[in-house]
């Protein structure tokens, strides 16, 4: 059994030949300098855990160092480990078989209906080629919220071309995971590029205070393998520039997980809100699939000024690279009377960013940025902010 013992944020592990630091769970141990999450046998799950949550929510960096061996001879071994960032708690732990020790216990596993980790985001590593999956030797990026933890098969959001490394070759392979938010990227060995990509609001996710636990899991069937994590280090992200190309999602933002679209890789509401908190005073959820969804009157053409703006959108999830993805670029004021009437008109504050404005016939209109030309349906996430009409 690992054991606990205080380290505080950014952490490695050249080695684990103390397992300090780590809490293990179900068939993962301990083996002289490095962990074990399952040994060479069929029909089991571990899971370990770093004892202190993280804040993930702005982003974070980590590499691992890990090898698969012992394959039985009938199927050629399974069914791999993941990394995973999770929020429901140290002693977490999911299913059997084709599960990787995270999501729910496949339909063929033994002693029941074991629930999949319900606020999660992991990078899997699969070994077995299963019904759902793409093969026995690719990486997927996997989300689940409480509502989809008994989900089979599980819907992941990215999935690795054919790899050229052969990840249950008995050597030990190095990845490296890097979350700038929106973009979760993986790279294997020494890739340059990262092999899969997807855009994941982390925050929203595991929810909370945006902390959470981070750490791996693994998993074998009726066929297995040994699944060996031999090093590991954990590096938080510095707060990202907003005046860049990118922006953290708010971990605080108003509405609950439960009013966000299905199938989209970023809570992407419904619908919009605005709610009105005084004279010229208002509150707006914006969602990234509606254009020009958003409004608040202003028939005397007074200034309004946008600010506490929060939020991440993808207008073309299609891409697996920064460019797809933008934050809302600041706060700004949105000018009254001379851009009244002007269609299409767009706040100069806005521009270098996705969350542009507009004043027309007595309103002032809030939108994405679309930059694809093809249309609002397959955007995704959402701008909150807030609003103030008048002069102060």
């Amino acid at each position: 059994m690992l054991a606990w013992t205080c380290f505080g944020s950014d952490f490695e592990f050249a080695d684990f030949a103390l397992g300090k630091g780590l809490a293990g769970l179900g068939s993962a141990h301990r083996v002289k300098n490095f962990v074990r999450l399952t040994s060479a046998d069929r029909f089991q799950a571990g899971a370990i855990w770093y004892w202190e949550r993280q804040p993930v929510s702005a982003g974070f960096e980590t590499s691992f160092s890990f090898k698969f061996t012992d394959q039985d001879l009938n199927q050629g071994g399974a069914d791999g480990l993941a990394f995973v960032v999770q929020n429901e708690g140290e002693r977490a732990l999911g299913g059997l078989g084709a599960s990787g020790g995270f999501l729910r216990s496949d339909d063929g596993a033994p002693g029941g209906l074991q629930r999949g980790i319900g606020r999660s985001v992991a990078v899997f590593f699969d070994t077995y080629q299963n019904g759902w999956d793409a093969g026995d030797n690719f990486i997927a990026i996997c989300t689940q919220t409480p509502a989809t933890s008994l989900r089979w098969p599980p819907v992941c959001q990215s999935y690795t071309h054919k790899l050229k490394q052969r990840l249950k070759n008995g050597k030990v392979h190095t990845a490296r995971v890097v979350y700038q938010p929106p973009l979760l990227s993986v790279y294997l060995d020494d890739s340059q590029e990262p092999v899969t990509s997807a855009s994941v609001d982390v925050a929203r996710m595991v929810g909370g205070d945006g902390k959470a636990w981070v750490g791996f899991t693994g998993s074998t069937g009726g066929s297995w393998e040994n699944h060996d994590l031999l090093r590991w280090k954990f590096q938080l992200a510095a707060r990202p520039d907003v005046s860049s190309s990118m922006s953290a999602v708010d971990s605080s933002i108003s509405f609950t997980l439960g009013t966000c679209l299905p199938e989209r890789r970023l809570c992407t509401p419904e619908k919009v809100t605005v709610e009105e908190k005084g004279p010229g005073q208002f509150h707006v959820t914006m969602p990234a699939h509606l254009e020009w969804s958003a409004s608040v009157p202003n028939t005397e053409k007074l200034p309004v000024r946008v600010f506490n703006v929060t939020g991440t959108v993808c207008w073309d999830p299609r891409l697996r690279e920064s460019s797809g993805c933008n934050g809302p670029a600041g706060n700004g004021v949105v000018p009254g009377a001379e851009a009244e009437g002007a269609a299409g008109f767009i706040s100069p504050k806005a521009q270098a960013g996705s969350l542009v404005t507009r004043s027309l016939n007595g309103r002032v209109w809030f939108s994405v940025n679309d930059r694809t030309g093809e249309g609002f349906n397959d955007n995704e996430g959402f701008f909150e902010f807030d609003v103030s009409v008048g002069r102060e």
